[in-house]
């Protein structure tokens, strides 16, 4: 029995004559949003919505993403979305629909090709952000819906300029996604040279042994390495060893060569060098306070951990 597909809507929207947005704001949009919504819909235009208060669920596309107050999402056309309040509860989101092709086309400072390159890279995906993490982007919407509310002398310009504005940080969150795809890329790509790392740290480690567990080559393997990782191998190398090291003077009573023997180093010295250089104090004085296994190694990030928290 073939399974029936999920039923998805088409809403079809204009953007009124004259105006550079359609804007629907005020109480009308306070409402349970998703109660008796079976299913998924998109639209023709670019869609920015805007949470003044509420919780519930946002889905975009596969993805299922709890908002708040202050959240706030950019829909692109043909991107099944749907916005749902938690259960028996009300929310108070306001929207704005923008004619994302007829905006670009017109911005005559760019040729033909780039407006189309920004076109695709804007269309892409979609987002559900924070105020908070979003300043700038969050202020922008705000004042459009303010200028839409408001109708002052000019304010058709004023909504021109800042949806001109709006678009950069669309392309600033597009290429924001692209360094996350291409990082996971990278580290799918390396993961047989993180595996060997795991299991050959006490051993001398050459990096084309790290390429050829990845079957690529030695310089391809160096670039994707530090793109993924946000660090050259061989300071990912060292930092796999002092974590074992840390571990070995925290549980055992191993004096320092044997630690550093232990732990991968070819001399004490060495492991001096590189203790001190990813932990920012020598073994013994680590060695010494109780505190230190949790003060120093766990809360300490490497560098491809701190890209990557940037980017969950």
């Amino acid at each position: 029995m073939t399974k029936q597909r999920e039923k998805v809507e088409f809403r079809y929207y204009e953007i009124p004559h004259g105006e550079v947005v359609l804007a629907l704001l005020g109480e009308v949009c306070i409402r349970e949003y998703g109660k008796h919504i079976k299913c998924l819909h998109f639209h023709n235009l670019l869609e920015i919505g805007y949470c003044h208060w509420g919780t519930g669920e946002v889905v975009l596309g596969q993805e299922h993403i709890p908002f708040c107050a202050h959240s706030f999402m950019i829909v692109p056309p043909r991107l099944p979305h749907t916005t749902n309040s938690a259960p028996g509860t009300k929310g108070y989101w306001e929207w704005l629909y923008v004619d994302l092709d007829k905006f670009i086309s017109e911005l005559n400072n760019y040729d033909s090709m780039v407006r189309k390159n920004m076109l695709k890279r804007i269309k892409r995906t979609g987002y559900l952000l924070s105020k908070e993490e979003n300043p700038v982007l969050a202020k922008l919407i705000l004042g459009i819906m303010e200028e839409c509310r408001n109708k002052k002398p000019y304010y058709k310009d004023s909504i021109h300029g800042m949806l001109g504005s709006c678009v950069v940080e669309f392309l600033r969150l597009s290429d924001h996604e692209e360094r996350i795809m291409r990082r996971r890329a990278n580290t799918t790509l390396i993961a047989g040279a993180l595996d060997y790392v795991s299991n050959h740290y006490t051993e001398e480690i050459r990096i084309r042994s790290l390429a050829k567990a990845c079957n690529i080559s030695e310089s391809h393997f160096r670039r994707v390495f530090e793109e993924g990782m946000n660090m050259k191998p061989v300071d990912y190398i060292n930092f796999i060893r002092i974590q074992n090291a840390c571990e070995l003077l925290k549980k055992t009573e191993k004096n320092m060569e044997e630690v550093a023997a232990d732990s991968g180093f070819a001399s004490l010295s060495t492991f001096n060098r590189n203790f001190k250089k990813v932990l920012n104090t020598s073994p013994y004085q680590w060695k010494k306070s109780a505190e230190n296994y949790e003060s120093k190694l766990l809360h300490y990030r490497i560098s491809a951990q701190k890209g990557w928290d940037g980017y969950q």
